[in-house]
């Protein structure tokens, strides 16, 4: 069976220590010798997405995340994101607390990223500056406007609604990320207004979608 890995999983990989690499080594054999049936009889296979099209091959240290795809006919696997297994005690990952962030909509879409700055600027993934988080975690516009926070790693509304997530808080799977484009200019920002008492925060989502939300703040 072919098998494709993914920049996420190659990123990871630069992570993991000798023992965890070569669990996966053995794991990549293991796909590359075998058909689907095969790989999801095994014993190592654990579903982990509610409709069954992404799955964990579980070794004694590592987790890989895989999904099948079809190309051209040939069976073909494609590994998406590796992690240690004692990675799953902690909410959120390196990469969330340092550099890019991607941020999700409610339907796990990647929607935009946040740029790693001292202004933390919110990119969309085809390179236009949308809006900027400030050292207090308040989300603005270039247009001035408030939009919302950025607190646990969750974007929110005014009424205190999630809009948006990261990997981590995401609550299921989330989809592939694009490429990122060419990062466009930043405009000027206008003055900020004056940002609202913070709601109480709400277990519900926003009936606004992310980039919709996002675009209040253009100049």
């Amino acid at each position: 069976m072919k098998v494709l890995i993914t920049h996420q999983f190659n990123s990871a990989m630069q992570g993991l220590d000798d023992r965890s690499r070569l669990e996966v080594v053995a794991l990549y054999s293991f796909l590359s010798a075998s058909d689907k049936e095969h790989v999801m009889a095994s014993s190592f296979t654990k579903i982990a997405s509610k409709n069954n099209d992404i799955f964990t091959l579980r070794g004694r240290n590592v987790r890989i995340f895989c999904t099948f795809s079809s190309q051209a006919n040939e069976e073909t696997i494609v590994l998406l994101d590796v992690k240690t297994a004692n990675d799953f005690g902690f909410r959120f990952t390196p990469e969330e607390l340092k550099g890019e962030i991607t941020l999700f909509s409610c339907q796990g879409q990647p929607i935009a990223y946040i740029e790693d700055s001292d202004d933390r600027t919110i990119f969309s993934f085809n390179g236009e500056p949308l809006a900027y988080i400030d050292d207090q975690n308040n989300i603005y516009g270039y247009n001035g406007e408030h939009l919302g926070w950025f607190e646990d790693q969750v974007v929110w509304d005014h009424s205190g609604k999630q809009v948006g997530f990261t990997k981590s808080t995401y609550p299921t799977f989330t989809k592939f990320e694009p490429f990122k484009g060419f990062k466009q200019f930043k405009p000027f920002k206008a003055f900020k207004h004056l940002a609202p008492l913070k709601p109480l925060k709400a277990s519900g989502v926003s009936n606004v979608g992310l980039l919709e939300f996002l675009k209040r703040g253009k100049a």
